[in-house]
């Protein structure tokens, strides 16, 4: 049976032509994950920096577009269209796509712009006459016409307006007594008064002093709206509503533009994604020196044949497929014949004057050289589905590499069993499955994301805090259902071989004995840890590493727990028949010396080392050990102690219910609400605190013993389709022969054009 989660890596040599329509191909099979380009030995073909500086224009170009129209990608969820009204952008490279999508973008960004300027212009207009229409009312009072301004002969009638908190400084300012004039307010809007003005021509200077003080804005006596009747509103009435037509139909056509371009611009927000995708892609390419590149890519094991047919059955003679299954199980590094292959090739390599045709070729498990391809080869978390939203708590510490185990199922069922532990109460538990698969309902569109895994969590959680709750016989802080009539009793755990019986029931009481569980609890937790370290080691082939050092320390923190729950802390018992000392003795002795022996019967893994430098780690790695068990057996403790503190929490709840007295509804009622808010507060407070210690638990006190959480993300290279269509023309390569002959048809072509303009000018003039 394939292992689902086993990748080959595919090396394909192309022409550099074809490069494009093979991003394609890839991006269509939507399950390959591209290798970053190896630094040594082939030349990494680079863009140049002006296509990196472009890309970025654009990208900036396209975000200011939409913010101008107030678009937001998630409206292009709610699209509904044909696929055959996909756009389609037909180009020869990417040099061409780029540009040719910033020139789209920058044309209809320059359209919004002037529809902007307009809009603007229109609203300015208009604040404009309504505030000359206002103020007009204003003057109608005081029957102002167009033979009134001939009066003004030695005077100036002036209008303004200016903000309401100028009010006082106006009448400050134009004190007749300082200043010789006749002026009248009146209120236009809230925060705005106008005014009229006369005053002696004489004094204009002193005049345009005092008025820049309140910075007030002149309203113009316009001939064109007064009449030897009075003022013409119509008029002004008739130009207020032709600007505010405009006005309409500028935003109605930027509305339009926004709304029947929609699918254009969603189109074109793929491309620029893609443009992205692309170039980060072409920059994984290699060059070789025909001029042909070289592309690496994994795949799943179980995808590599319908990559291998796709690819070949697509590009046909103009490509060489060479690949290499990767082994979890022991060190695996690039094939010699790889390199090997490239020189063939090129001493192979026809010149420019004649046709290349190349064999596809597929080379399965040659001989390896240089790095581990282990290190770089990326890992898909492929879990069972009830396991799957622990992923996310598995990749906060980091993403299982690619050899190690996935600590995910562990964690599925460890998880919730230690917050169970923290927060064991039937009702607390049931509240959080409740609220788990509520969650879970209300994000199931985000299935997948870190919201939608962790309401799965809470929902397991629960399960986890309802199963201890059974255990320690409390339910919403009392010993027994009220609404089912049913009595939590002690159930009693036996382990018939030790002849052992307790009981979790009723903590508070029970303090001694929960402490002794939840240290049981914790060594059988970092044993699991070193039981998987033990399992890696054998999963690597190197299996004399798994009992020299995994082994050994589960024998080492075992034997010292039999002996701390056995024999006590009597020194005297441990050195006497049957020396129950040696229960720890013999496995931190297996520890210091089995490395330096492995060197004496020739391990490969340990052949570096000198015997010295064994022996010393192995005493150092013994002592460091001893000190860690002791450090991360204690922190176990911390079961008990948030165990003793939800109890008590509840205990102190009850008791400030219990001084609530008194008769009647209302006081039940009382008691109702208080009960639900204590409730509430130590599910949430008291959850956290627990959630945060279950995860501190595994991190340190779990994970540290064989998780190292390198590894890669499998991301497939994925271009999207969903709006738009990419077709990429192969161009023709040409040998040059061809060039030199093209060069000698165009300047025969341009001579005899010259030569027939000089013969029609000769004939014309001459």
């Amino acid at each position: 049976m394939t292992d689902k989660t086993q990748m080959s890596l595919i090396k394909v040599i192309i022409k550099n032509n074809y490069k494009n329509q093979l991003l394609t191909l890839l991006s269509n099979l939507n399950i390959v994950h591209l290798k970053s380009k190896i630094k040594k030995g082939l030349k990494v073909i680079e863009k140049d920096q002006p296509f990196a500086e472009k890309l970025k224009n654009l990208r900036q170009s396209l975000d200011a577009l939409f913010k101008k129209l107030r678009i937001s990608e998630s409206e292009f969820q709610d699209l509904k269209f044909n696929k055959d009204d996909r756009i389609e952008f037909v180009v020869k490279d990417l040099q061409e796509l780029l540009n040719h999508t910033l020139e789209e973008i920058n044309f209809l960004y320059n359209r919004i712009n002037e529809l902007d300027k307009y809009i603007v212009r229109a609203k300015i207009e208009l604040e404009n006459l309504n505030t000359i229409k206002n103020c007009y009312y204003f003057l109608e009072k005081y029957n102002l016409n167009r033979d009134s301004l001939i009066n003004f002969n030695q005077l100036v009638f002036k209008v303004y307006t200016t903000f309401s908190k100028n009010l006082n400084n106006l009448k400050t300012l134009f004190e007749f007594t300082q200043f010789p004039n006749v002026y009248q307010t009146y209120d236009i809007s809230e925060d705005r008064i106008a005014f009229y003005i006369i005053y002696p021509k004489d004094r204009e200077d002193d005049f345009r002093e005092r008025i820049s003080i309140i910075h007030a804005e002149e309203i113009p006596i316009l001939k064109k709206y007064l009449t030897q009747e009075g003022i013409n509103f119509n008029r002004i009435s008739k130009e207020i509503d032709i600007i505010k037509n405009s006005l309409s139909k500028y935003m109605k056509e930027q509305k339009r533009i926004r709304n029947d371009y929609l699918l254009k611009f969603a189109a074109i927000n793929e491309i620029v994604q893609n443009i992205e995708e692309y170039y980060w892609a072409s920059k994984q390419f290699e060059e070789l020196p025909s001029g042909r590149v070289v592309l690496r890519f994994f795949v799943p094991i179980g995808k590599k044949h319908e990559v291998v047919s796709y690819l070949k059955k697509n590009l046909e003679k103009n490509i060489i497929i060479e690949s290499i299954d990767i082994s979890k199980k022991r060190v695996l590094r690039e094939p010699k014949e790889f390199k090997e292959k490239y020189k063939e090739l090129e001493a192979k390599t026809p010149s420019k004057t004649e046709k290349s045709n190349e064999n596809i070729q597929e080379i399965e498990e040659p001989d390896y050289e240089k790095e581990d391809l282990r290190k770089e080869t990326p890992r898909v978390m492929h879990n069972f589905f009830l396991f799957r939203p622990f992923e996310t708590l598995t990749k906060l510490y980091g993403r299982p590499s690619y050899s190690e185990v996935d600590p995910t199922p562990v964690l599925f069922f460890t998880f919730p069993l230690l917050f169970g532990l923290m927060f064991g109460d039937i009702g607390h538990g049931l509240c959080l499955v409740f609220a788990g698969l509520i969650g879970a309902i209300i994000f199931r569109k985000r299935k997948g994301s870190d919201l939608y895994n962790f309401c799965w969590i809470i929902f397991w959680c629960g399960w986890g805090a309802i199963l201890i709750g059974f255990f320690y016989g409390e339910f919403f802080g009392m010993h027994e259902i009220l609404i089912l009539g049913i009595e939590l009793k002690p159930i009693i755990i036996d382990i018939p071989y030790f002849d052992i019986s307790f009981t979790l029931h009723n903590p508070l009481e029970n303090i001694i004995t929960l402490f002794k569980f939840v240290i049981l609890v914790g060594v059988i937790h970092i044993n699991l840890g070193w039981l998987i370290q033990f399992l890696n080691y054998w999963k690597q082939k190197h299996k004399y590493l798994a009992f020299s050092d995994s082994l050994c320390k589960i024998g080492l923190i075992t034997g010292g727990t039999i002996l701390i729950f056995i024999f006590g802390f009597d020194i005297n018992v441990w050195f006497s028949f049957p020396y129950p000392i040696l229960l720890v003795l013999v496995p931190g002795l297996l520890l210091i010396f089995l490395k330096p022996l492995g060197r004496v019967f020739n391990v490969s893994y340990l052949r570096e080392d000198t015997f010295g430098e064994l022996l010393g780690e192995g005493s150092l790695e013994t002592f460091e050990t001893a000190l860690s068990i002791l450090s991360n057996v204690a922190s176990y403790a911390r079961l008990l102690a948030l165990a003793l503190a939800h109890i008590a929490l509840m205990v102190s709840i009850q008791a400030m219910i219990g001084l609530i007295q008194g008769e009647g509804i209302g006081f039940q009622i009382l008691i109702i609400i208080c009960l639900i808010f204590g409730n509430l507060v130590v599910i949430l407070i008291e959850g956290i605190m627990v959630f945060i210690n279950a995860l501190r638990l595994h991190f340190y006190e779990f994970f540290f013993k064989f998780y190292q959480g390198t590894g890669l993300l499998f991301f497939p290279f994925f271009l999207d389709d969903d709006y738009s269509i990419i077709k990429f023309k192969i161009q023709a390569e040409k040998d040059v022969i061809s060039e030199e002959i093209e060069r000698e048809i165009e300047a025969k072509k341009a001579k005899e054009e010259i030569g027939k303009a000089v013969s029609f000018l000769s004939e014309k003039f001459l």
